[in-house]
């Protein structure tokens, strides 16, 4: 336990003394005391102690309020097409669509879809497509495209898309082989972008705005690479 000290020098004497250079043993004795009772210097001021938590301040908190987090809906697509300006159609069963033109001297245009989709109405679905169709004959060139295109990016994922089936009918048996070999060589396909994440604890709508951001930009480098590059 640390003593006092043994005079009555005052402690605003001791300073005003030592601010004269007075260095005698009576002034040092009286402000080593008091240094060690508040843990700075006495003619300095005392440090304000910062809470050592990871936990936010309440200032910080009305500041900044966190996003809050909402079941996934196709009201929040729709606010962010609004919020986008975007001419959107509404289908019952197939989502929202919006049709893009790249230029008025563009002959490509690209369409997108997007909904939700699963068992439990948590998925959000993802789809851009060109309605630039790809001859029989640049059809290993287009997978060729879309092979180096998912290398590269992981999201969205491109793919050449071409119907094998001969009917409308799903309950159909899969064409042959054969069949689709044959397909292959005389029909048109297209290509497409995709996309799909599931969310089943919801989402904040402006990180599914990012997303959504995200994805669609994405999608023009790739046109832009197919046309550019592929000829396609």
């Amino acid at each position: 336990m640390t003593s006092g000290p043994a005079h009555d020098l005052p402690l605003e004497e001791a300073l005003r003394r030592h601010a004269g250079f007075d260095r005698s043993p009576e002034v040092l004795n009286v402000l080593n005391h008091a240094a060690w009772a508040a843990f700075h210097a006495p003619w300095e001021a005392p440090q304000v102690e910062s809470p050592m938590s990871d936990e936010p301040q309440e200032d910080d908190l009305a500041e900044s309020p966190s996003p809050r987090v909402q079941t996934f809906t196709q009201a929040m697509l729709s606010a962010w097409m609004d919020k986008e300006g975007l001419h959107y159609f509404q289908n019952p069963d197939r989502g929202l669509l919006v049709d893009f033109r790249f230029g008025l001297k563009s002959n490509r245009s690209v369409t997108l879809r997007t909904w939700v989709s699963g068992r439990n109405k948590d998925i959000l679905t993802i789809n851009l497509v060109s309605d630039r169709r790809v001859p029989p004959e640049d059809f290993a060139r287009a997978l060729r495209l879309c092979n180096d295109w998912n290398q590269e990016f992981r999201w969205p994922r491109a793919l050449v898309e071409q119907d094998y089936r001969t009917t409308d009918a799903l309950e159909d048996s899969p064409p042959s082989p054969e069949d689709v070999a044959a397909r292959e060589e005389t029909h048109m396909a297209r290509l497409c972008l995709d996309f799909q994440i599931r969310l089943p604890e919801g989402i904040h709508q402006e990180a599914l705005e990012t997303i959504l951001d995200d994805i669609v930009s994405s999608s023009w480098d790739f046109w832009r690479l197919a046309h550019d590059k592929w000829g396609l």
